[in-house]
């Protein structure tokens, strides 16, 4: 798979189904992918099965015992426990459930923003995004990154 990258404008149509850009489904390579919850609390991610299984729930379910570390046991009931393997259908559209869609203040029909983010692409209601980059300038993001490395 190749890195996804990019923003995107996509639309959700009357009942629900998010269409996702030719770029991005060949970037996927999935008939299928996986949507949870996106980290900041704000939006959804959806991934491969095959990224999502080993590279992202893998750490985290790192040993059969992961239930009896507090974090861990956390994690797996706020991303891992949600997630959900929807289909791409032959239009390349998802559905993404009604309860899923209020919840990260994302249309029931109307614009949605996809967000690349590398291995993963986040869904978020265009608005809500805008505010998310407004929040903090990239030059202090930036910044605390090389003043992590000194």
């Amino acid at each position: 798979m190749q890195l996804l990258t990019g923003m995107y404008n996509a639309r959700f149509d009357e009942k629900g189904r998010l269409s996702l850009p030719a770029r991005l489904r060949t970037a996927l390579a999935a008939e299928q992918v996986v949507i949870l919850p996106g980290l900041d609390e704000n939006h959804l991610m959806l991934m491969t099965p095959e990224y999502f299984e080993k590279e992202f729930s893998g750490p985290i379910l790192s040993s059969p015992m992961a239930m009896l570390d507090k974090k861990k046991r956390s994690l797996i009931r706020k991303l891992i426990s949600p997630a959900q393997y929807v289909d791409i259908d032959s239009s390349g559209r998802i559905n993404i459930p009604l309860k899923d869609r209020e919840k990260y203040s994302l249309p029931n029909k109307g614009e949605a923003l996809l967000v690349g983010t590398g291995y993963a692409v986040e869904i978020w209601n265009p608005e809500v995004y805008q505010g998310f980059l407004d929040d903090e300038p990239i030059a202090d993001l930036a910044q605390s990154l090389y003043e992590e490395k000194e």
